[in-house]
């Protein structure tokens, strides 16, 4: 096994974080995008649900494990992290926005240690640095861990997947796609709570009327991620970062 980061409760700003970074040194902050969201919305694993066999833990209550890695991409450098499977777990941008940081996301999630092993994130490490080197398609069959969201969530995370790289969708086409043309509200909520970003390419949905809408972490990066998918498919890149 790798190295292990013992780490504190959120509210511990001692916490250890990658790279040998206390979580002061990774950014806090409260997104502007998220609006209420309905019951259906709602996040139903506690982290007691998550202390169980399968998810890192055994059956006497274990806690689970999460592996934590870094990889380039066009908007700069991202931290994620994967179960015990290699499914990904969470993903975030280093220059971005976020109200709460990967680890304390993992400690929400039940996630009580943390460790560095290659073989468990590898894979996404590799394929993350392939689409940045312009690999199309690189990142689709990548598998993530979708137990923190609910059915709705998941079926709108997942639909993201088949929006093709370089290309942007309106929130109504995506609800269309979905087979629910007027829950494009839901959609957007749903949208918002996307914890794989990059993975699960919320990037590529725009307004209606063609302008970038929220991005957790910030639109800047929005911006970068879309016009490094032109760029590899060989068209202008209009995003102001």
């Amino acid at each position: 096994m790798g190295e292990v980061w013992g780490y504190a409760p959120p509210g511990n700003r001692l916490a250890v974080a990658p790279w040998g970074m206390t979580t002061d040194h990774l950014p806090h902050r409260m997104p502007s995008h998220q609006a209420p969201g309905s019951p259906q919305d709602a996040l139903p694993n506690s982290p007691a649900e998550l202390l169980r066999t399968g998810e890192g833990g055994d059956a006497s209550g274990t806690p689970a494990v999460a592996f934590v890695d870094e990889a380039p991409t066009p908007a700069g450098p991202v931290h994620f992290a994967t179960d015990i499977h290699g499914a990904v777990l969470a993903l975030q941008f280093i220059e971005g926005s976020y109200p709460r940081t990967l680890l304390d996301e993992l400690v929400r999630d039940g996630y009580a240690t943390t460790m560095r092993d290659d073989a468990k994130t590898g894979t996404v490490r590799r394929a993350i640095e392939a689409w940045t080197q312009g690999e199309v398609g690189v990142l689709d069959a990548l598998p993530i861990a979708w137990h923190h969201g609910t059915v709705w969530q998941e079926q709108v995370w997942r639909g993201l997947r088949i929006i093709p790289f370089g290309v942007t969708w309106s929130y109504g086409q995506l609800a269309r796609a979905l087979g629910r043309p007027t829950a494009v509200r839901a959609v957007a909520r749903a949208n918002a709570t996307n914890r794989v970003p990059l993975i699960v390419p919320c990037h590529r949905v725009i307004g209606t009327d063609g302008t970038l809408t929220g991005f957790g972490g910030g639109l800047h990066l929005k911006a970068r991620l879309l016009n490094h998918e032109l760029r590899v498919m060989g068209l202008p890149q209009p995003w102001k970062a």
